[in-house]
This record gives C-alpha cells, sequence and structure tokens, in this order.
C-alpha cells in the first residue's frame, strides 16, 4: 500500500507539472487563430460599410478604390504572418510534450540520484510481506507452520513494534511481541513485553505464565515476588493449572523457600497422576526427587567444594564497557549439556571482580557443579542483561578446570568480543 501511495501521488504530481506547462501552449494557439479569424471578419464589416458609403455618395469612386485596396493589403499582411506564427505555435507544442517526457524522466532520475534508499524500499517490501502475517497474530489467530517458515523473526519483530505504536492497546500484539523476543534469546525487552501485556489482560493464564517462566528464567529458576503474584493468580482461577504448579513448587524451591514448595509439590504430583493414571514416569519421579530434599532441609553444598573466580577485564576494554551492563559469571559442564551448572549474575562495577561459584547455583537438582568431574569457566558482560550471549557482548576465553572435591580458583580475562 505505501509503494502504491507513492507511485499515485509521482504520476498526479507529472500530470499537474505537464498540465501547468501545456496549457499556456494551446491557449497561445487558440488565441491567434481567433485573432486571425477576427481580422478577416473586421475586414467584411468594413468592406461593407464602404460599399454603404459609396452607394450613398459620401465617398467617390477614386476614394473608394483607394479605401478597398489598404484594407486588402492589411488582410493580405495579417495572412501572411500566420504560417510563421502557427510555425511558432507546433514549435511551442513540441516544446510542451519533449517537456512533457522530461519532466518524469529528470524527476526520476533526481529521486534515484538524490533521494532513494534501498533500506525505505526494503521496508516497505517487508511491511507488505509480513504485515498481514503480523495482523492476524495481532487478531488472535493461530499461524501455520506454513505461515512460520515464510517469515523472518526479525522482520517480524519490527513489524510487531509499528504496529504497537499505533495500536498499544492491543493484548495479543505485546504478548506476541514477548514471545518473538524470547525465540530470539532476548528475555529482558520480552518481559518489558509480557508486563505490557498483563497489564493490560491480567486474566489471560497464557499471559501470566509466559510473563513468570521468563522472570523465573532470568532469575536462575528461583521465585520472586512478581512471578509467585502472577502463578497464583493463575491457580486462583485454576487450582489444578499443572503449568502454574510446577512452576510455583520448583521455583520456590531453587529460592530456598522449602514450606512454598511442599505445598504446591504434591499437588502438583496428584494432579499429573490424575490426568495422566502414570505413577512411574520419570516426571514423577523429578517431582519426588525435590519433594524428599526439601522434606530433608534441601540440597546440602559440598562442603569446600565449587569454584572461586576472579575476573579481569582488559585495559583496552574498560572504555566499551556499557552504562548498566550485567557480568554474567558461570560455569558448564566440559563434556555435556550446555546449560550452565552454576552462575552468578551482578552489575558490572569496579575490576576485577572475585565470585563463588557451588552447587547452591545449579537451576536444577540434577544439574549440580559437583556432579561433573571437567568443567569450564568463563565470564561475560551483557548490555543488554540477557543471560543467553549476543552480538557484541565482552567475554572471555573458557578455561577448563578439573574439580578435586574442594574449593579451586581460576582467573578469567575478559579480552574479546563476541562476533
Amino acid at each position: 500500500m505505501p509503494v502504491l501511495i507513492f507511485v499515485l501521488s509521482a504520476l498526479a504530481l507529472t500530470v499537474a507539472m505537464t498540465l501547468l506547462i501545456l496549457l499556456p501552449v494551446l491557449r497561445s494557439r487558440d488565441a491567434q487563430h481567433s485573432l486571425l479569424e477576427l481580422n478577416v471578419q473586421v475586414f467584411r464589416e468594413r468592406l461593407a460599410e464602404l460599399e454603404e458609403d459609396k452607394t450613398a455618395g459620401r465617398v467617390d469612386q477614386t476614394t473608394f478604390e483607394a479605401l478597398k485596396t489598404e484594407l486588402q493589403r492589411q488582410l493580405l499582411t495579417l495572412q501572411a504572418d500566420a504560417p510563421a506564427a502557427a510555425a511558432e505555435s507546433r514549435l511551442g507544442r513540441k516544446g510542451a510534450f519533449a517537456f512533457l517526457l522530461a519532466i518524469p524522466l529528470l524527476a526520476g532520475g533526481a529521486y534515484a540520484v538524490l533521494a532513494f534508499k534501498p533500506e525505505v524500499f526494503t521496508w516497505w517490501k517487508v511491511q507488505l510481506h509480513t504485515g498481514p502475517f503480523v495482523d492476524k497474530l495481532f487478531a488472535g489467530e493461530q499461524p501455520t507452520p506454513e505461515d512460520m517458515q515464510t517469515q523472518s523473526l526479525p522482520d517480524m519483530v519490527r513489524v510487531m513494534q509499528t504496529r504497537l505504536q499505533k495500536h498499544p492497546e492491543s493484548t495479543n500484539g505485546w504478548f506476541m511481541l514477548g514471545m518473538s523476543y524470547m525465540q530470539g534469546d532476548l528475555a529482558d525487552q520480552a518481559l518489558e513485553a509480557f508486563d505490557q501485556a498483563w497489564r493490560l489482560s491480567p486474566e489471560r493464564d497464557d499471559v501470566a505464565m509466559a510473563y513468570a517462566q521468563t522472570l523465573l528464567f532470568t532469575r536462575q529458576g528461583k521465585l520472586d515476588d512478581q512471578s509467585r503474584m502472577l502463578l497464583q493468580g493463575v491457580l486462583d482461577r485454576h487450582p489444578q493449572h499443572e503449568g502454574a504448579l510446577l512452576l510455583m513448587g520448583m521455583g520456590a524451591y531453587r529460592a530456598g523457600d522449602l514450606k512454598t514448595a511442599l505445598t504446591y509439590l504434591p499437588v502438583l504430583k496428584q494432579v499429573h497422576i490424575a490426568r495422566t493414571g502414570e505413577t512411574n514416569s520419570a516426571a514423577i519421579a523429578e517431582v519426588d526427587k525435590v519433594i524428599a530434599l526439601a522434606r530433608s532441609g534441601g540440597e546440602k553444598v559440598a562442603t569446600g567444594g565449587g569454584v572461586q573466580v576472579t575476573v579481569k577485564l582488559a585495559d583496552n576494554l574498560k572504555a566499551r564497557v556499557p552504562a548498566n551492563a550485567t557480568l554474567f559469571i558461570f560455569a558448564r559442564a566440559l563434556n555435556g549439556p550446555p546449560m550452565p551448572l552454576a552462575v552468578v549474575r551482578q552489575p558490572v562495577g569496579s575490576f576485577p571482580v572475585t565470585a563463588v561459584l557451588n552447587d547452591s547455583q545449579a537451576m536444577m537438582p540434577s544439574m549440580k557443579l559437583s556432579a561433573f568431574p571437567s568443567v569450564v569457566v568463563s565470564a561475560r558482560i551483557s548490555a543488554s542483561g540477557n543471560p543467553v550471549g549476543e552480538k557484541g557482548d565482552l567475554e572471555a576465553i573458557a578455561v577448563p578446570l578439573t574439580q578435586n572435591g574442594k574449593m579451586q580458583t581460576v582467573d578469567v580475562l575478559i579480552n574479546q568480543e563476541r562476533p
């Protein structure tokens, strides 16, 4: 639609400019033709008057002939000038038609040289291709896998942002923007979008669950006041909501709130068994394990175990640390899942920074730091606060370490930019 409007506007302007040039030329031609006809008419009237004067005896024959000859001479002079005037008129018309062709060519050339921006044309194409798809999402329609395969996530986000500037009241819009951010591993931006969606429609379970799950993801799986409130709202409406029971129970356990964990995890177990009829599934075994740990006072961190990490920052990168950046210090299994075994997250301050990684920071009971003999330790500075690394983050080269069951120390140097 924007491309069509632009083209129609350009054509309308070209037509207007052409008319401004052609109309005076055409009017001049008509005026010249009318002047010749008027002179012929005046000649005839004057000749008729001379005939009357001669008949009435007011002029003699000699005077009559002299005046008639003068009138004829004047008319012949006007007729002789007419071809030159017509030629000038034709020349004017040719020039006008030349201008008619030149105006769009010159305008197109000037636009291509001075005003054309490829990124604007690309943005128009993106809106034409992705706009209808985004409008369906905003209307609450579920996309098909075929539709999703034809779309680009960055283009979807850009179009969603544009739509939300015009329709900030769209709950579906904010919700889908948050889901898109999460798909792109932009958790902090997703939190802002989910917060807007939840404020518009706090009764929607899908919005509250996505918001709470993202909060837990950014807080190492630990329940906080905001995520507790969101999940409690879902459970008030649907006491047997398995997703809310799971997030509430596991989040409370990781946060050290064992009483809350023991309130919700047994209910989760009963609801899951009632729905599936399975009593020996892996999911039930994991829930039973966490319930047993909570009843025994939680996991015990191995005495003396862990890694004390000292993070230093290269001198050439100190000026490139963004304001309000976040520092992540973490350990991963050398040969195992990519999920961090232990993470420390804190605002960037002065360097060097020292932190301790141990089993108390595990995101899952089965993914403890002490369970993996060989790990790699690293650190990263994130401008967005996203736990997942992004282009432009400042990071250290991972340092491998073989654990021995005792507190060990390791130094890491942040000295490179993530490509």
